[in-house]
């Protein structure tokens, strides 16, 4: 599995995807849809720039819901486009109750 760099998650959530960032006991990323409801929530840890591993990137997939680890993974390594990742994220909340 991969590893990927705290501030491209980071940025990448914010800058390519547009989530909110709130600065709370970690920094969390809300995403909202057109009408202001959220679609999805992550969160990373605050600290100087680490590595997060494979142990949490397919829990913030799943959070974020681009449903796998490789899509999250192409989100950060911008070889998926924000289109193609909220189409993934629409499909996966209009699953969910």
């Amino acid at each position: 599995m991969p590893a990927l760099d705290s501030n491209d998650v980071r940025s990448a959530l914010k800058n390519k995807l547009g989530c909110q960032e709130q600065s709370t006991d970690h920094y969390r990323y809300i995403l909202y849809d057109e009408a202001g409801r959220i679609l999805a929530t992550t969160k990373v840890s605050h600290g100087p720039k680490h590595t997060i591993g494979d142990n949490l990137i397919p829990k913030m997939a799943r959070q974020i819901k681009l449903g796998t680890t490789a899509n999250f993974v192409a989100l950060v390594r911008c070889t998926k486009s924000r289109e193609d990742c909220l189409a993934v994220i629409k499909a996966i909340s209009s699953q969910t109750p």
